[in-house]
Order: structure tokens, then C-alpha cells, then sequence
């Protein structure tokens, strides 16, 4: 029985109260809690926060705890404060981690565009909902001490927030000093070993779709206490939020083995406790009605969500219409500004970066090419990132993408938004980037005769259209990128982090290749 939105009886049997209520009949099905995300970022779906909750409400998703870092990365304070204010007064309840790392790294790897200082958080931190501190990926400024983020991370400790990690090498001593200064999660992609060795330091390890491999829910059926695993979404691409959210990861999960009543737990129950958020998480007195109903536990499948014992559609708000505007400066390019930055033709030994077409690891290697007219002969593209503000940048090298024509330009590119350029021809890159400016930022594909285009409106990394167009128009870029031959499995996905200058191993930015773990810039000659 549900009470002003409270559970306040949950036995079996008839009603037998005197007052007067309404009786749902939910004919035999499950009545699952609602999921509660413990970590993800709504820009990664491409859409406001109140166009991500529509979607995500109808998959059983009734808490997130959001970190808005790509907003932060473009507008600093002001497009973390233009995310809460999107999420207010939505079923879907709207946590918010404050960004740690804006701008992401130090400015000798990449120019930034925004900055989130000591005394932006301690404004934030004061802001009701706000309760964690976002992800500390910097983990090389922790390990050497960096004052500003320190500073950020005793801001966080002395307000009462959750501090999030990203560590996705750090082990032994390093990543002792890592966790020592409050840092308590990890949610980037795992193993059996690195699983063992943060949970045994007091770790909540995340997992999210790519860390669900056979050996890790071996070692996760294994461990006695399983409180400190929770399931997260991290990001979730337009297209595959229209498929499911949270509830695909369970599914999954139980799917390859996960016990399926654990893994509900992990994203119901135990966020609740992690967020501690003590009202959400599990149908029992006193907690929020906050559930989903359906027919199969294996598949997960929500037929109707409740948010507080009312069917969420009910309760969606009038659409929200604040906006923040960011110009991006026109410019009519040369086309040698695509070729690679001081390489001449002929033989010549290069830095390459290599493409992993199952996730977004890269390496690096030295090899002699043949360059003509500004690209290398081969299986080969051309990378060049320029800085959204300036427009000066750098061209690089990928080797194993794939794409034999044809060129992808995005303003929407992890972390600092920057914009990246990939192509096999200097004409297409051209086109395809002027394009993107005159649209106002997003993403653009052109194989110079035609082009397929996503608008995104704000900051040129969110949409205020429905889920459904975003995803329509996504979905044609993605299909152009595999006919012009790209392998990888998630291209567009690849291609935003492509510029992410703290995930291994090797990157790209305006300023030249970044090796990441050493956090250095590299040219593109080898020697």
C-alpha cells in the first residue's frame, strides 16, 4: 500500500483498510525498485537532462547521480549549474557530482576551454542534491601532488561529499596514495586483479557494460561480500538509450552469470546505501514507491514505471526552455592545415597511433611511411584536433580505423570538447568541418559530394530535440562512418574519446599525441 508516495504496508494479501484507495491490479507480474545509476553523464546521450529522463523513466531508471563535466569543460560553473536546473522538478530524481577535472589535464597537454576552480566547488557543494565530488581522473596531478586539485578534494571532504574516482591503471603504492586522499570508487574498465586489489583497499568498484566479461563475474560470484559492486551505465549513446538504460546492464549481467538477484541489487539497493540516499532502493515501508513492473526478471523489461505510486508519464514537467549560447567563430580552412603537421613527403618514420576496434585502448608505434601530399599511404587517417575558441591545432596519425573516404568532424569530443577532424582526404575534412561551424557545433560526415549531419545546440554537445530525432540522425552518421569501411564497433564513440587526454594509452590534442601515462606530448616524427 502506497501513502503519499510512501510504501507503508507490503504484505501479501487483501487490503483490509477502512479508508477509501485506489486499487492497481498488476496481474501477476514483478514489481522490480526502481534502478538508481550511480554514475553516468547525461551529455553522453546528447540530450538535455529532461529529454534523457523521458527515455530513461520508461526503462525503470528513477535516480542517477550525474556528472556533468562535458558541460563544465565547455562552460565551467555556469553549464554545471544549467544541468541541476535542467533536472529539477523531474520524476526521474537528479544527483550531481561536481567536475574535479575541468579543464581535464594540465594545459601542456591540450588547450582548454573552461575551468572549474577551488571556489566554484565550494558554491556548488551548497546546492541541494548536490552530494559527491565528480570523477578525480587526473590521477597523475593526485600522484604529484597538484595544489589545485588537492584543494578541490578538501573542499569535497569538508562539505560531507562522496568523492569519485577514475583509475584505470593505478596499482600498489600508487594507488594507496590515490585512495588515501578520500578518493572511495572506480568505474573504468576492470579485471580480476585490479577488482581484487581496489576492493580490498575499501574501493566501491563500479562496473559498467564493458566490464562485464566472463573472469570478472567469475571473481564477483566468488567473493563472499558483494556490497561494494554496484552496476553503472557510465555513458549511453542516443541510440542504444532508446533500447534501455540501466536495466540492459542488469539484464546482461545476469545473462552471463551474475547472480540475478545480486545484480538487481547492485543497482537498486546498494547505490541507495553508496549515495546514501536511504529513501530509494528497495519496496519496503518507509521507502519511496519508486518501482517498475514486469513480466520477465531475466529481460527486465519494464511495462509501466512509478514514481513515488504514480505512473511516471503522469508527472513529466511542460519541457524545460533554458539554454546557453556558445558561437562558434566561422572560418574557411585551407586544406594543407589537414595534413599531417610538419611531416614532408616521402619515407618517413612516424609516431602512429594504433586503433583498438573493440574499445577505445590505443597504443603507439614507430614505422617507416609513405606520405604523399600530406597523408600517409595505407591503412591510414589523418587526425587533426583544433581548439574550438583559436581554431590553431595539430595533425596526427591513426592506423587501423579503417575509413578508406570520406571525412568525421565533431565538436563533441571528450573531455574539453575541442574539436577533432579524421579523414582520408583533405577536401572532405575541409568541408566537413566548415560544415560543423555553420551548424553551430555537433557532428558532421561528408565524403565531399554529401554530407549527414547532427545539430547539437548547446555548446555543440547537447540537444534540446527529443531522444528519438537525436538518435535518427546519429544512426545515419554511424551508417555512413561503417560504409566509408570504419571497423570499430561503437565508431562515434571512438571517435569522442579520441581527444580524451587521460584514457590509455596514447591520444590526440591540439597540441600533438599525448602519452597519456606520462602525460607528455609527442610529435609526430619518431626520433
Amino acid at each position: 500500500m502506497v501513502k503519499d508516495g510512501v510504501f507503508e504496508f507490503v504484505e501479501e494479501g487483501e487490503i483490509t483498510e477502512n479508508e477509501p484507495v485506489e486499487i492497481v491490479d498488476l496481474k501477476n507480474m514483478y514489481v522490480v525498485p526502481g534502478l538508481i545509476d550511480a554514475h553516468m553523464h547525461v551529455e553522453s546521450s546528447l540530450v538535455t537532462c529532461s529529454g534523457f529522463a523521458e527515455v530513461a523513466l520508461k526503462h525503470g531508471t528513477i535516480a542517477v547521480l550525474q556528472d556533468p563535466h562535458e558541460m563544465a569543460n565547455v562552460f565551467g560553473i555556469d553549464g554545471v549549474r544549467f544541468m541541476i536546473e535542467n533536472g529539477k522538478d523531474q520524476p526521474l530524481k537528479f544527483y550531481t557530482a561536481i567536475p574535479s577535472c575541468v579543464p581535464t589535464t594540465n594545459k601542456n597537454l591540450e588547450t582548454p576551454n573552461a575551468s572549474i576552480e577551488p571556489e566554484d566547488v565550494e558554491k556548488l557543494a551548497k546546492i541541494e542534491n548536490v552530494i559527491a565530488l565528480g570523477e578525480v581522473m587526473d590521477y597523475i596531478g593526485v600522484l604529484n601532488d597538484n595544489e589545485k586539485l588537492l584543494e578541490i578534494i578538501e573542499i569535497a571532504k569538508k562539505h560531507n561529499l562522496l568523492i569519485e574516482g577514475h583509475c584505470p591503471t593505478l596499482k600498489g603504492k600508487d594507488l594507496s596514495k590515490y585512495i588515501s586522499t578520500g578518493i572511495g570508487s572506480d568505474h573504468t574498465l576492470t579485471n580480476p586483479q585490479k577488482l581484487s586489489e581496489q576492493l580490498s583497499k575499501g574501493m566501491c568498484v563500479m562496473i559498467q557494460e564493458k566490464s562485464l566479461t566472463e573472469e570478472n563475474i567469475q571473481a564477483i560470484s566468488k567473493l563472499k561480500d558483494k556490497s561494494q559492486i554496484l552496476l553503472v551505465t557510465d555513458d549511453t549513446p542516443t541510440t542504444k538509450l532508446l533500447k534501455g538504460h540501466l536495466n540492459k546492464v542488469v539484464s546482461l549481467a545476469a545473462k552471463k552469470g551474475w547472480d540475478l538477484l545480486d545484480a538487481i541489487a547492485s543497482a537498486t539497493i546498494k547505490p541507495a546505501r553508496y549515495l546514501k540516499l536511504p529513501n530509494l532502493g528497495a519496496i519496503a515501508p518507509a521507502k519511496y514507491a519508486n518501482f517498475f513492473v514486469t513480466e520477465n526478471l531475466e529481460e527486465l523489461e519494464p511495462i509501466n514505471t512509478f514514481c513515488k505510486g504514480v505512473e511516471y508519464e503522469r508527472l513529466l514537467p511542460q519541457k524545460f526552455e533554458g539554454r546557453l549560447t556558445l558561437r562558434f567563430d566561422k572560418k574557411t580552412f585551407s586544406e594543407r592545415e589537414f595534413h599531417l603537421s610538419n611531416v614532408g613527403d616521402g619515407i618517413k618514420k612516424l609516431n602512429v597511433v594504433i586503433c583498438n576496434d573493440r574499445n577505445s585502448f590505443t597504443e603507439l608505434i614507430q614505422e617507416s611511411i609513405s606520405i604523399k601530399n600530406g597523408f600517409a599511404i595505407g591503412d591510414y587517417v589523418n587526425v587533426a584536433v583544433f581548439h574550438r575558441k583559436s581554431l590553431k591545432g595539430h595533425v596526427g596519425l591513426l592506423k587501423g580505423f579503417g575509413m578508406h573516404k570520406g571525412a568525421f568532424a565533431s565538436s563533441f569530443s571528450h573531455d574539453s570538447h575541442n574539436i577533432v577532424v579524421v579523414g582520408k582526404c583533405s577536401r572532405c575534412m575541409k568541408m566537413a568541418v566548415e560544415e560543423l561551424l555553420n551548424i553551430g557545433g555537433g557532428m558532421v560526415y561528408h565524403d565531399c559530394s554529401d554530407s549527414v549531419s547532427l545539430p547539437l545546440e548547446i555548446g555543440g554537445i547537447i540537444s534540446t530535440q527529443k531522444v528519438e530525432t537525436v538518435a535518427r540522425r546519429l544512426e545515419k552518421i554511424e551508417n555512413a562512418l561503417r560504409e566509408a569501411g570504419v571497423r570499430h564497433k561503437n565508431p562515434v564513440i571512438f571517435l569522442s574519446v579520441l581527444a580524451l587526454t587521460v584514457s590509455p594509452l596514447y591520444k590526440f590534442s591540439d597540441l600533438g599525441i599525448v602519452d597519456t601515462e606520462r602525460a607528455k606530448v609527442l610529435a609526430n616524427y619518431s626520433s
